[in-house]
Protein backbone atom coordinates (compact mmCIF):
# COMPACT_ATOMS: atom_id res chain seq x y z
CA UNK A 1 0.00 0.00 0.00
CA UNK A 2 1.44 3.23 -1.26
CA UNK A 3 2.05 6.45 1.23
CA UNK A 4 -1.38 8.77 0.12
CA UNK A 5 -3.86 5.52 0.40
CA UNK A 6 -2.46 4.40 3.52
CA UNK A 7 -3.36 8.21 4.68
CA UNK A 8 -6.38 8.13 3.06
CA UNK A 9 -7.00 4.60 5.35
CA UNK A 10 -6.04 6.07 8.41
CA UNK A 11 -7.89 9.27 8.04
CA UNK A 12 -10.90 6.52 7.38
CA UNK A 13 -10.27 4.55 10.79
CA UNK A 14 -12.16 6.33 14.07
CA UNK A 15 -9.88 4.26 16.47
CA UNK A 16 -6.41 3.80 17.60
CA UNK A 17 -6.02 0.36 16.49
CA UNK A 18 -3.45 -0.35 13.30
CA UNK A 19 -4.94 0.17 9.90
CA UNK A 20 -4.09 -2.02 7.67
CA UNK A 21 -5.82 -2.44 3.83
CA UNK A 22 -5.92 -5.34 1.22
CA UNK A 23 -3.80 -4.22 -2.01
CA UNK A 24 -6.39 -5.88 -4.86
CA UNK A 25 -4.75 -4.55 -7.97
CA UNK A 26 -1.65 -2.92 -8.62
CA UNK A 27 -0.05 -1.93 -12.25
CA UNK A 28 2.83 0.40 -13.45
CA UNK A 29 0.20 3.60 -12.92
CA UNK A 30 -2.44 2.37 -11.15
CA UNK A 31 -3.41 1.08 -7.18
CA UNK A 32 -6.25 -0.17 -6.04
CA UNK A 33 -7.04 -1.06 -2.16
CA UNK A 34 -10.08 -2.41 -0.11
CA UNK A 35 -10.07 -2.23 3.92
CA UNK A 36 -12.98 -2.32 6.28
CA UNK A 37 -13.84 -3.24 10.16
CA UNK A 38 -16.32 -5.60 11.52
CA UNK A 39 -17.15 -4.23 15.40
CA UNK A 40 -18.62 -5.94 17.96
CA UNK A 41 -19.80 -3.31 20.56
CA UNK A 42 -21.94 -4.12 23.21
CA UNK A 43 -23.39 -1.65 25.91
CA UNK A 44 -24.17 -1.91 29.23
CA UNK A 45 -25.87 0.05 32.10
CA UNK A 46 -26.00 3.13 29.92
CA UNK A 47 -25.61 4.66 25.91
CA UNK A 48 -23.58 6.41 24.72
CA UNK A 49 -25.19 9.81 25.75
CA UNK A 50 -25.94 8.20 29.21
CA UNK A 51 -29.46 7.70 29.43
CA UNK A 52 -30.22 4.14 30.96
CA UNK A 53 -30.14 0.84 29.02
CA UNK A 54 -33.62 -0.81 30.40
CA UNK A 55 -32.83 -4.38 28.92
CA UNK A 56 -29.33 -6.62 29.55
CA UNK A 57 -27.62 -4.99 26.63
CA UNK A 58 -27.42 -2.63 23.89
CA UNK A 59 -26.20 -4.01 20.47
CA UNK A 60 -24.08 -0.91 18.65
CA UNK A 61 -22.38 -3.29 16.59
CA UNK A 62 -21.06 -2.18 13.34
CA UNK A 63 -19.32 -3.27 9.86
CA UNK A 64 -17.43 -0.56 7.31
CA UNK A 65 -16.05 -1.42 3.65
CA UNK A 66 -13.99 1.12 2.06
CA UNK A 67 -12.41 1.85 -1.35
CA UNK A 68 -9.15 4.02 -2.24
CA UNK A 69 -7.33 4.13 -5.79
CA UNK A 70 -4.94 6.13 -7.11
CA UNK A 71 -3.38 6.63 -10.35
CA UNK A 72 0.00 8.11 -11.78
CA UNK A 73 -0.76 10.87 -15.08
CA UNK A 74 2.56 12.34 -15.01
CA UNK A 75 6.18 12.31 -12.83
CA UNK A 76 4.20 15.34 -10.19
CA UNK A 77 0.53 14.76 -10.58
CA UNK A 78 -1.74 11.70 -9.38
CA UNK A 79 -4.97 11.29 -9.46
CA UNK A 80 -7.09 9.37 -6.32
CA UNK A 81 -10.11 8.57 -4.84
CA UNK A 82 -12.13 7.14 -1.66
CA UNK A 83 -14.75 5.98 -0.65
CA UNK A 84 -16.24 4.34 2.64
CA UNK A 85 -19.79 3.09 3.90
CA UNK A 86 -20.96 1.63 7.21
CA UNK A 87 -24.21 -0.60 7.97
CA UNK A 88 -25.05 -0.62 11.97
CA UNK A 89 -27.41 -3.77 13.58
CA UNK A 90 -30.80 -3.15 14.88
CA UNK A 91 -30.44 -3.64 18.47
CA UNK A 92 -33.01 -6.20 19.96
CA UNK A 93 -33.80 -9.65 21.18
CA UNK A 94 -35.38 -10.81 17.52
CA UNK A 95 -34.14 -11.76 13.98
CA UNK A 96 -34.58 -7.96 12.60
CA UNK A 97 -32.40 -7.20 10.51
CA UNK A 98 -30.12 -3.58 9.66
CA UNK A 99 -30.48 -3.04 5.13
CA UNK A 100 -29.48 0.14 5.80
CA UNK A 101 -25.86 1.46 4.19
CA UNK A 102 -24.51 4.91 5.99
CA UNK A 103 -22.12 6.79 2.99
CA UNK A 104 -19.07 8.07 5.30
CA UNK A 105 -16.81 9.19 2.78
CA UNK A 106 -16.94 9.87 -0.86
CA UNK A 107 -13.91 12.10 -2.63
CA UNK A 108 -11.26 12.67 -5.32
CA UNK A 109 -8.91 14.65 -5.85
CA UNK A 110 -5.55 15.57 -6.63
CA UNK A 111 -1.83 14.93 -5.77
CA UNK A 112 1.08 17.17 -6.31
CA UNK A 113 4.51 18.01 -5.28
CA UNK A 114 2.99 20.91 -3.31
CA UNK A 115 0.35 19.00 -1.96
CA UNK A 116 -3.08 17.77 -2.42
CA UNK A 117 -6.68 18.87 -3.19
CA UNK A 118 -9.70 16.58 -3.02
CA UNK A 119 -13.47 17.55 -3.12
CA UNK A 120 -16.34 15.69 -2.11
CA UNK A 121 -18.20 14.12 1.31
CA UNK A 122 -14.76 14.37 3.87
CA UNK A 123 -13.48 15.87 6.81
CA UNK A 124 -12.80 19.41 7.01
CA UNK A 125 -9.43 20.97 8.33
CA UNK A 126 -9.34 21.00 11.85
CA UNK A 127 -10.50 17.35 12.37
CA UNK A 128 -6.59 16.61 12.23
CA UNK A 129 -6.41 18.35 15.55
CA UNK A 130 -9.95 17.27 17.00
CA UNK A 131 -8.11 13.28 16.22
CA UNK A 132 -4.71 14.57 18.51
CA UNK A 133 -7.06 13.51 21.59
CA UNK A 134 -9.65 11.48 19.83
CA UNK A 135 -7.94 8.04 20.69
CA UNK A 136 -10.47 6.06 23.11
CA UNK A 137 -13.80 5.07 22.96
CA UNK A 138 -16.17 7.91 24.03
CA UNK A 139 -13.55 10.63 22.64
CA UNK A 140 -14.34 12.94 19.65
CA UNK A 141 -16.66 15.33 20.88
CA UNK A 142 -14.50 18.44 20.06
CA UNK A 143 -15.52 18.38 16.68
CA UNK A 144 -19.13 18.31 16.83
CA UNK A 145 -20.04 22.08 17.77
CA UNK A 146 -19.70 22.96 14.22
CA UNK A 147 -20.31 21.88 11.27
CA UNK A 148 -17.39 23.79 9.66
CA UNK A 149 -15.19 21.79 12.23
CA UNK A 150 -16.84 18.19 11.50
CA UNK A 151 -16.24 14.91 9.83
CA UNK A 152 -17.89 13.81 6.96
CA UNK A 153 -19.11 16.80 5.65
CA UNK A 154 -20.43 17.33 2.34
CA UNK A 155 -19.25 19.42 -0.62
CA UNK A 156 -16.55 19.83 0.66
CA UNK A 157 -13.10 21.43 -1.30
CA UNK A 158 -9.91 20.50 0.74
CA UNK A 159 -6.07 21.24 0.55
CA UNK A 160 -3.47 19.26 2.45
CA UNK A 161 0.18 20.28 2.52
CA UNK A 162 3.13 18.01 3.80
CA UNK A 163 6.63 20.42 4.15
CA UNK A 164 9.64 20.28 6.20
CA UNK A 165 9.74 16.82 5.96
CA UNK A 166 6.40 16.37 7.00
CA UNK A 167 6.93 18.07 10.23
CA UNK A 168 4.19 20.75 9.34
CA UNK A 169 0.78 19.70 7.89
CA UNK A 170 -1.31 22.17 6.68
CA UNK A 171 -4.97 21.96 5.83
CA UNK A 172 -7.92 24.68 4.70
CA UNK A 173 -10.76 23.42 3.23
CA UNK A 174 -14.08 25.36 1.92
CA UNK A 175 -17.71 24.04 2.01
CA UNK A 176 -19.63 25.08 -0.25
CA UNK A 177 -23.40 24.67 0.44
CA UNK A 178 -26.26 24.54 -1.83
CA UNK A 179 -28.57 27.15 -0.21
CA UNK A 180 -27.88 30.83 0.67
CA UNK A 181 -25.77 31.41 3.66
CA UNK A 182 -24.56 28.13 4.23
CA UNK A 183 -20.90 28.11 3.26
CA UNK A 184 -18.24 27.50 5.45
CA UNK A 185 -14.32 27.13 5.94
CA UNK A 186 -11.52 26.15 7.85
CA UNK A 187 -7.79 26.14 8.26
CA UNK A 188 -5.44 24.07 10.28
CA UNK A 189 -1.91 24.03 11.03
CA UNK A 190 0.00 21.17 12.79
CA UNK A 191 4.00 21.27 13.55
CA UNK A 192 6.15 18.08 15.31
CA UNK A 193 9.38 18.76 16.17
CA UNK A 194 11.58 15.90 16.35
CA UNK A 195 11.56 15.17 19.54
CA UNK A 196 7.96 13.76 19.07
CA UNK A 197 6.22 16.74 20.65
CA UNK A 198 3.21 18.57 18.40
CA UNK A 199 1.50 21.42 18.46
CA UNK A 200 -1.83 22.89 16.13
CA UNK A 201 -4.08 25.10 16.09
CA UNK A 202 -6.85 26.04 13.49
CA UNK A 203 -9.89 28.13 12.81
CA UNK A 204 -13.66 27.49 11.18
CA UNK A 205 -16.58 29.43 10.58
CA UNK A 206 -19.97 29.14 8.63
CA UNK A 207 -23.29 29.91 8.75
CA UNK A 208 -25.07 28.10 11.21
CA UNK A 209 -28.45 25.33 10.43
CA UNK A 210 -30.83 26.83 12.71
CA UNK A 211 -32.92 29.51 12.21
CA UNK A 212 -33.19 32.38 14.51
CA UNK A 213 -36.50 34.23 14.97
CA UNK A 214 -36.22 36.66 12.23
CA UNK A 215 -35.74 33.67 9.62
CA UNK A 216 -31.82 34.43 9.33
CA UNK A 217 -29.16 31.85 10.00
CA UNK A 218 -26.99 32.70 13.34
CA UNK A 219 -22.94 32.46 12.40
CA UNK A 220 -21.02 29.76 14.00
CA UNK A 221 -17.27 29.96 14.43
CA UNK A 222 -14.79 27.68 16.40
CA UNK A 223 -11.18 28.34 17.89
CA UNK A 224 -9.10 24.96 18.25
CA UNK A 225 -6.26 24.23 19.67
CA UNK A 226 -3.99 20.97 20.31
CA UNK A 227 -0.95 19.62 22.01
CA UNK A 228 0.60 15.88 21.70
CA UNK A 229 3.61 13.63 22.79
CA UNK A 230 4.55 10.63 21.35
CA UNK A 231 7.82 8.57 22.93
CA UNK A 232 7.42 4.57 22.06
CA UNK A 233 4.84 2.89 24.30
CA UNK A 234 3.57 6.31 25.37
CA UNK A 235 0.89 8.72 24.01
CA UNK A 236 -0.28 11.65 25.64
CA UNK A 237 -2.27 14.59 23.92
CA UNK A 238 -4.79 17.31 24.71
CA UNK A 239 -7.12 19.80 23.23
CA UNK A 240 -9.44 22.84 23.52
CA UNK A 241 -12.01 24.55 21.97
CA UNK A 242 -14.13 27.28 21.95
CA UNK A 243 -16.54 29.49 20.13
CA UNK A 244 -20.41 30.35 18.90
CA UNK A 245 -22.67 27.04 18.05
CA UNK A 246 -25.98 27.64 16.25
CA UNK A 247 -26.26 23.76 16.36
CA UNK A 248 -27.70 22.54 19.76
CA UNK A 249 -30.04 24.92 21.34
CA UNK A 250 -33.81 24.84 19.93
CA UNK A 251 -33.87 28.82 18.96
CA UNK A 252 -31.18 28.27 16.57
CA UNK A 253 -29.46 31.48 17.89
CA UNK A 254 -25.54 30.50 18.20
CA UNK A 255 -24.47 30.51 22.08
CA UNK A 256 -21.15 30.42 23.70
CA UNK A 257 -19.42 26.66 24.09
CA UNK A 258 -16.03 25.32 25.52
CA UNK A 259 -14.53 22.60 25.94
CA UNK A 260 -11.41 20.46 26.88
CA UNK A 261 -10.39 16.49 25.66
CA UNK A 262 -7.43 14.93 27.49
CA UNK A 263 -6.13 11.26 26.74
CA UNK A 264 -2.90 9.21 27.60
CA UNK A 265 -2.15 5.80 26.38
CA UNK A 266 0.26 3.30 26.78
CA UNK A 267 1.23 -0.04 25.01
CA UNK A 268 2.80 -2.64 26.72
CA UNK A 269 5.43 -5.21 25.05
CA UNK A 270 2.79 -7.71 25.81
CA UNK A 271 0.36 -6.46 23.08
CA UNK A 272 -1.83 -4.96 26.10
CA UNK A 273 -2.89 -0.96 26.02
CA UNK A 274 -4.07 1.10 28.53
CA UNK A 275 -5.60 4.41 27.62
CA UNK A 276 -7.77 6.71 29.85
CA UNK A 277 -9.48 10.34 28.85
CA UNK A 278 -11.07 13.16 30.14
CA UNK A 279 -13.55 15.38 28.70
CA UNK A 280 -15.45 18.42 29.51
CA UNK A 281 -18.12 20.30 27.48
CA UNK A 282 -20.23 23.49 28.43
CA UNK A 283 -22.56 24.75 26.11
CA UNK A 284 -24.86 28.13 27.30
CA UNK A 285 -22.96 28.00 30.45
CA UNK A 286 -24.75 24.38 30.97
CA UNK A 287 -22.58 21.00 31.55
CA UNK A 288 -23.33 19.01 28.42
CA UNK A 289 -19.91 16.51 28.98
CA UNK A 290 -18.22 15.37 32.01
CA UNK A 291 -16.51 12.21 32.49
CA UNK A 292 -13.38 9.93 32.68
CA UNK A 293 -12.73 6.71 30.73
CA UNK A 294 -10.78 4.23 31.22
CA UNK A 295 -9.82 1.37 28.77
CA UNK A 296 -8.00 -1.72 28.90
CA UNK A 297 -7.35 -3.41 24.73
CA UNK A 298 -5.23 -6.22 23.86
CA UNK A 299 -3.72 -6.56 19.99
CA UNK A 300 -4.02 -10.34 19.03
CA UNK A 301 -2.77 -8.85 15.97
CA UNK A 302 -2.25 -6.30 13.52
CA UNK A 303 -6.26 -7.05 12.50
CA UNK A 304 -8.07 -8.08 15.58
CA UNK A 305 -8.39 -6.09 18.70
CA UNK A 306 -10.49 -6.75 21.91
CA UNK A 307 -11.41 -4.15 24.70
CA UNK A 308 -13.56 -2.97 27.57
CA UNK A 309 -14.04 0.34 28.72
CA UNK A 310 -15.78 2.37 31.10
CA UNK A 311 -17.02 5.93 31.40
CA UNK A 312 -17.95 7.17 34.66
CA UNK A 313 -20.66 9.90 33.87
CA UNK A 314 -19.75 12.97 36.04
CA UNK A 315 -22.85 14.85 34.76
CA UNK A 316 -25.16 16.32 37.63
CA UNK A 317 -28.95 15.37 35.52
CA UNK A 318 -30.37 18.94 36.52
CA UNK A 319 -28.10 20.96 34.27
CA UNK A 320 -28.01 19.08 31.32
CA UNK A 321 -31.27 19.62 29.42
CA UNK A 322 -29.85 21.63 26.50
CA UNK A 323 -27.98 18.70 25.07
CA UNK A 324 -30.43 15.75 25.98
CA UNK A 325 -27.67 14.19 27.34
CA UNK A 326 -28.29 11.84 30.78
CA UNK A 327 -25.65 11.50 33.70
CA UNK A 328 -25.54 7.67 33.74
CA UNK A 329 -22.12 5.41 33.50
CA UNK A 330 -21.12 3.32 30.52
CA UNK A 331 -19.60 -0.33 30.33
CA UNK A 332 -18.52 -1.48 26.52
CA UNK A 333 -17.31 -4.61 25.61
CA UNK A 334 -15.61 -4.82 21.73
CA UNK A 335 -13.80 -6.77 19.74
CA UNK A 336 -12.42 -5.13 16.34
CA UNK A 337 -11.42 -7.24 13.14
CA UNK A 338 -9.65 -4.78 10.99
CA UNK A 339 -8.46 -5.49 7.45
Amino acid sequence: MNKKLLVLAIAAAATATSASAANVYKDGTNTLDIGGRAEFRGDFIGTDSGDEIDGSMMNNSRFRLNVGGETQITDGLTGFGFYEAEQTVISSGNNDANSDFKQRYMYAGFGTNYGDVSFGRQDTATVMISQMSDISTYSGGQKTFTQAGDEQINNTFLYTGNFLNDALIVKADLVLGDEEDTDGYGVAAKYTLPMGLGFAIGYTANQGEAAVTDGALDDEYQLIGGVNYTNDHLYLAATYTAGETAQVLDAGKSTDFQGVEATAQYKFDNQFRVITTYAYQEIDDEDSQNWLELTGGYDFTNNIYAYMSYRLNMLDDDNNTATETYDEDSLRLGLLYQF
